[in-house]
This record gives structure tokens, sequence and C-alpha cells, in this order.
């Protein structure tokens, strides 16, 4: 039985509510699902950490199923950071696990008197009291969940940070080798967790699939045939991992500098994919891991240092942007533990280095300074000063030192992406109701949705209001669907998409259905905004747009304000 589970941790009472034929959410699934319960159910000018905002948990409509790279997951809210609406996407092995248990998503409410953790076991759903686990950051909180549930498990959780309701805590999946290095990392909703004293979610692993098809065979052979073009396409992400593009962000000036001053770095090649690989080669890590079970592309990776012992599972582009380049910073290995803080702490890497960053302005920190940054980071758990305002994001940070200087739009970091360059991933981050958040509309190098426009060169202005309209209407599906967004948001994956549909649910949708559906769900997303008293499009700072690149002189952000109010236009 398909089912959501309602939640009230004032109460303790929980609800089984059967999702059958007809059914309001039916047709919706992990993005659009959160969206859709947020805008029906939550008073959009709530504040975040108040008992009255929710904490929704989502399985996507393809979620655990035979569909390549489904293993991804939403956790939905309102956010601290963003003051709008948020999801959080993630994967690790607890999402596959609530697909199998028939759970279509958690509605978490109200917030408990004391801290909590749901244990969810086949048909069995219950709260526990987690006061021995607080205090515990994720890789001790982790270890002990392991040794308490014997048998294989999942795990989300929040670490001292989500704790202490730190507006840029995120909420950790245990990955398949069992650390907590996967993260729901955008828009504080660790913070939100914490806030109603929920520690963690655990889930055994059922003794029964409850994952059905109306047509297995036909979604197989569907499946089977994408999965495979995936691996022989995508190679070069199980090598280098999603690393692999730092290189080409750097040669077309799009690679963040010093808080965004500049689009290159001249140290690049010390952070690049290819130092990363060698050093996994020298220090027996390993490459090529999935994220989540099903994945076809394998785009991380774990890194041990030289005695051996596990630093992170895995270093990603966007940590390693923020947190190398953007702060002046060249040591692969301490990058790597920096990530291995933040995901102990449980912080969105981010958000951190863009907080760093102002830091750095101050002086607080020099820029290049390694052991500075990771010694403020450790300082989170004694409760020092400047170190839980490193914690609660940029723009906090950049109020209380008085920088103006502050990379962000709608309170949220900006991703590895300098606009000036990407200005498509810049429609995105002005037009998205997450913010800035690359993973909504993602404009990078060579993609495009479809071929029906000529989409410019990346730093010109042609057409790039339409280019990140398509990208964000084709991720919220795929981001609908539960799976990762490397696969592709491009008109050509629609179809397939729209196949396995009706072979799972007996639906009947064309691809112009799926798209209008699509479009749908993103404005449900944007009328929640608006509810909530934020704007349908934003802006940049100044500096983004008054100054021109360091490296580049005549690259500014050049698209008119007029264009970026057409968005939604139509």
């Amino acid at each position: 039985m398909v089912k959501i589970v309602r939640i009230n941790l004032e109460t303790k009472k929980i609800e089984i509510e059967p999702i059958e034929r007809g059914h309001l959410y039916e047709f919706y699934g992990g993005r659009s699902l959160s969206a859709k319960i947020m805008l029906d159910e939550v008073d959009p000018k709530v504040d975040p950490l108040s008992k009255e905002n929710k904490l929704i948990f989502a399985s996507g409509l393809l979620g655990g199923t035979f569909a390549p790279n489904s293993g991804r997951f939403s956790i939905g809210s309102k956010s601290p950071l963003t003051r709008g609406i948020k999801e959080a996407n993630v994967g690790g092995l607890a999402p596959t696990l609530l697909c199998k248990t028939g759970i279509k998503a958690i509605i978490f409410e109200g917030k408990a008197s004391n801290w909590q953790l749901l244990k969810i076991e086949d048909e069995k759903i219950e709260l526990i009291n987690a006061d021995p686990y607080i205090g515990m950051n994720n890789y001790e909180l982790d270890l002990e969940l392991s040794k308490r549930y014997e048998g294989k498990i999942g795990v989300f959780s929040i670490g001292i940070a989500g704790e202490k309701q730190l507006k840029a805590a995120s909420i950790a999946s245990m990955d398949l080798e069992g650390y907590p290095s996967r993260h729901a990392g955008r828009g504080g909703l660790g913070a939100v967790m914490g806030s109603k004293k929920l520690k963690a979610v655990v889930i055994i692993q059922p003794k029964k699939n409850q994952i059905s098809y109306h047509d297995k065979k036909s979604f197989q052979q569907v499946a089977l045939k994408w999965g495979k073009h995936l691996q022989e396409t995508k190679k070069g992400f199980s090598k280098f991992g999603t690393l692999m593009g730092l290189m080409t962000m750097d040669s077309v000036h799009g690679l963040p500098t010093q808080n965004f001053r500049s689009g290159s770095f001249k140290d690049a090649e010390k952070i690049s994919g290819e130092a990363l690989h060698e050093y996994l080669l020298q220090n027996n890590g390993k490459f090529s891991v999935s994220c989540s079970p099903g994945c076809m592309i394998r785009c991380s990776n774990i890194v041990f240092d030289k005695k051996g012992n596990h630093i992170t599972s895995s270093l990603e582009y966007e940590t390693v942007a923020l947190n190398g380049s953007n702060l002046l910073i060249n040591d692969i290995e301490k990058l790597a533990i920096i990530d291995h803080i933040c995901d102990d702490l449980g912080l969105d890497t981010i958000e951190v280095g863009n907080t760093l960053a102002v830091f750095m302005e101050t002086g607080i920190i020099k820029w290049g300074d390694a052991d500075g940054c990771i010694a403020l980071l450790k300082q989170i758990n004694n409760e020092d000063k400047n170190a839980l305002l490193l914690g609660d994001g940029a723009v906090a940070a950049g109020s209380a030192f008085n920088v103006t200087r502050v990379a962000q739009v709608k309170g949220q970091g900006l991703p590895g992406y300098d606009p000036r360059t990407f200005k498509g991933m810049g429609v995105t981050f002005l037009t998205s109701p997450m913010g800035a958040d690359h993973t909504a509309g993602a404009a990078i190098v060579s993609r495009t949705p479809d071929s029906d426009l000529d989409y410019g060169k990346l730093h010109t202005p042609k057409n790039k209001v339409e280019l990140s309209k398509k990208l964000q209407i084709f991720t919220m599906i795929l981001d609908s669907m539960g799976q990762c967004y490397f696969i592709g948001p491009h008109i050509k994956n629609m179809p397939k998409i729209a196949e396995m549909l009706n072979a799972r649910f007996g639906w009947n949708l064309s691809t112009e259905d799926l798209i209008d559906m699509g479009k749908k769900w993103l404005v449900i997303e944007r009328d929640f905004n608006v509810k909530a008293g934020l704007g349908a499009t934003d802006n940049f700072p100044a500096f983004i747009q008054e100054e021109t690149l360091q490296d580049l002189p005549n690259r500014s952000w050049d698209i008119e304000p007029k264009e970026i109010l057409s968005f939604w236009e139509k």
C-alpha cells in the first residue's frame, strides 16, 4: 500500500493515509509533493523555526524502482535562510529503503517536548526518546545507530548544527558504506528538523518490497536501455566525479575566486578532478562510487589520508569551488577535511564557503588559510560566538561584521558558478523559487534543454531566460521522479519518463502532459513565495551588478531586469 505518514511530534500521534486512485496527491512526488503539501497546509508567512512550519520527507514517483538513478529524495519545508519554500535533494540508502516500505511521504508537524528518533520497520512506525544521542555529531551518531539496529539500515540525521538550529544546517543521509556523507544541504532544513527536536529517522530494511508496477516488463525495458546509455555516456563522471568540470569552469572564467572577484584561479590544477583522482590513487581511495542504489553514473568518491584513515565521501565540485578557489585555498586534502567537518556537524558546504569568505573580508581569517577555516569550524562544538555565526550563513555574518560583499540571492549563498560568465545559471539564481540554487536549473557548459533555440555562448544574454526556464521545468520533473539531474534535464528524456510513469501506475500521460505538470509544479513553489511576501524574481548584490571580473574586465552581468521579470509571464 502506498501511503503518507503524518506525525505530530507534539502529541506523538501517527496517522497513516492511503494514496489510492483519485487521491489529491496521486500525481505528485518528491519535490512537487513537498511543494503541494506546503502550499496546501502551511501559512507561507509562518516563522520557519516555529512549530507551525512543517518538514516533509518525500519519495519520487519513480523512487526506488528500476528507473536509472532513482535513489534521490526530496526534503521540503519553509527555509530559515531564504524565508521561502525549499526543497533539498539527497541520496544515500535511506530513500530507497523508505520507498520499499510503501511510504510516499512523511509529514512532520508540531514540535516535540523532548528529543525524538523516528524508527520505521516494515509496518511498525514509532517515536523513540533520542536524549542519549543529543550532542552527537553525524559520524558518531551513525556508528551508534548501526550498533543498536542490526542489519542494513538507512538514516537521516542532524548533527550539532541542526540541534542548535543554525541556519546553514543540513540533514545527513547515511551512504552505502555507512558514512553520513550525503546531505540535503541547501536552505537550512537541518535547523527546521532541530526546531522540531527530531534527531534522526531510522529505516530498517523491509522484509517485503512494496514497490509495485502496472506493467513491469515494459518498465524494465525502458529502464534497462536508458541505464546502459548512461553508463556509456557518463564515464568521465565515474573517473573524476563532479570535480571533472573544475578546469573547464576555470578556463571559461566562471570559477568563483576570492569571493567572486575573479573567474579563474592560478592554482586551479591543484584542486581539480585530475588532482583528486591522483590523490585517490596514491592513498588507496575509491572512485566510481554510487551515492544511492541504482546509480548508473557513479560520480562519488571516498577519500582516505596518507595513513589510510577515512576523511570524507564524497569530495564534490561545489565544496571545492566555494571553499577552495573562492577562499584561495589550494590544498585538496585540507578541503576534504573541511568537507568532513561540515558533514559531521551537519552544515551546507556551499553556505560555509560563502560565509568563510565574509570572515576573510574582515581579516579574521586570512585568504588561503585552510587551517584557520578548519579551526573556526571545529569551534562550533564549543559554542564559540564567531563559529556559531559561521553556522548561521553568509548574510548573518555580513550583517554582524558590516560586510556588504556577500554573494547571495534570497539570503542563500551562491553556488560555484559566477553568473557574469554563466548567464543562464544567473537567471536561475534570480528566478528560481529556491533562490541561489544551481540544481534548480543548471545552465552549465554545453547543457541545453533542447535544440529548438540558439542559446548563444555561455556569457551572452541570448535566450538565457528561455534556457533557464526550460531547465527549471525539466529539473522539477526529475526532482519529482526521485531521479538525479545528472541524467539530463533534456527534452529527449521526457518521453522515457512518461513511458515509465504509465508502466508503473497505469496512467496514460503524453510527453506534453508531463511537461505541463512540471510547469504547474514550478508555479506552486512561486505562489508559496509570493504569499510569503517574497518576489517571484530577485536581484544580485550590488557588487555583481556593478563589477566586471578582475581576470576578464569586459565580462559583466548584462541581462536587463525586464528580461528577468518576464520569466514568469508565460
